[in-house]
């Protein structure tokens, strides 16, 4: 799940108490290439520098479990020297200044311009389907709870309310477990809305796994055109209605499904029909399974090595 890879990374990272690996490998000009392009570029004289305030958010996340003031004083953040040469300690209302300032457009900038840079060493090619192979999935983030996050992010429950959450959805290198990209929003929008948001995130040559809860025609067809050789899986859902247009081997065929009037109504450019790829098994408890995907070529896609990723 997307939740246990990010607490992974993050317990790696605080265990060892080094981040000079962190340090090493956002380059500046990145930062400021950032800074620029977003407008928040610090054109006059401030206690803190846009740099260190983005600084200051990447450490809040590395390191999660310590207050901003503790963050502030192991990034070593200091006012410029004072006539007596002494330094003066940044103040916490600065730090929520300078954060408020910052905003979140500078850091998926910075993102960005980091996935893009590092995406070559993210991706591992399977050798077989000669695709590269990722993973959707989606987390909530409890907030601190203040009015401003409730009105903006708002509550799973309804009737149980101890902090407002955030949903993110991210799409994941499977071998790397390294983040591509990651689509923010209210808790009360869903995992489906967000996916689609990743689409222009999507690599050339890959396969993206999607649990069950993606099943969608849109999602799904959008996927496959959004880069050159795009391909998606997913479980399939109970009561799945479809035809059988070719059968490749027992359990492994072709099928046409029908897409709903609701669907094409939300988006009229979806065809009245759809083609994928299913896959039939039993579970242990002898109930029938399968996945469809848009993988439709078995000479070209065998299903021995689809099933091996499946599992």
């Amino acid at each position: 799940m997307l939740v246990d890879e990010l607490n992974q990374a993050h317990e790696t990272i605080e265990n060892s108490s080094n981040y000079e690996s962190v340090v090493n490998a956002i380059e500046m000009e990145w930062i400021e290439q950032a800074l620029h392009n977003t407008n928040k570029a610090s054109i006059r004289r401030r206690r803190l520098p846009a740099q260190q305030a983005v600084w200051l958010v990447i450490w809040m996340g590395l390191q999660r479990n310590k207050s901003i003031k503790e963050v502030c004083s192991s990034l070593d953040l200091a006012l410029q020297p004072q006539p007596e040469n002494s330094w003066s300690r940044v103040a916490p209302s600065v730090l929520t200044d300078s954060r408020r300032r910052l905003d979140e457009a500078p850091l998926a900038a910075l993102f960005k311009t980091a996935i893009s840079a590092w995406e070559a060493d993210a991706l591992q090619l399977n050798s077989v389907l000669n695709l590269n192979v990722l993973a959707v999935d989606g987390t909530t983030f409890r907030c601190p709870d203040s009015k401003e996050n409730a009105e903006s992010f708002g509550f799973i429950s309804k009737s149980y309310k101890p902090y407002p959450q955030l949903r993110l959805v991210g799409l994941m290198a499977a071998e790397t477990r390294m983040m591509l990209g990651a689509s923010f929003d209210a808790c009360n929008v869903g995992e489906v809305t967000l996916a689609h948001r990743l689409l222009t995130d999507v690599p050339a040559n890959s396969l993206t796994l999607f649990d069950r809860c993606y099943f969608s025609a849109d999602l799904l067809i959008n996927w496959q055109e959004a880069a050159v050789n795009s391909h998606w899986l997913t479980p399939i859902k109970r009561k799945l209605r479809y035809e059988v247009i070719e059968e490749y081997a027992d359990n492994d065929m072709l099928i046409e499904m029908p897409i709903s009037p609701q669907a094409r109504k939300k988006n009229s450019e979806l065809p009245a029909r759809w083609q994928a790829r299913l896959v039939l098994y039993k579970d242990p408890a002898g109930e029938i399974e399968g996945f469809i995907t848009s993988l439709a070529d078995p000479n070209q896609y065998p299903l021995e090595e689809l099933l091996r990723i499946y599992w």
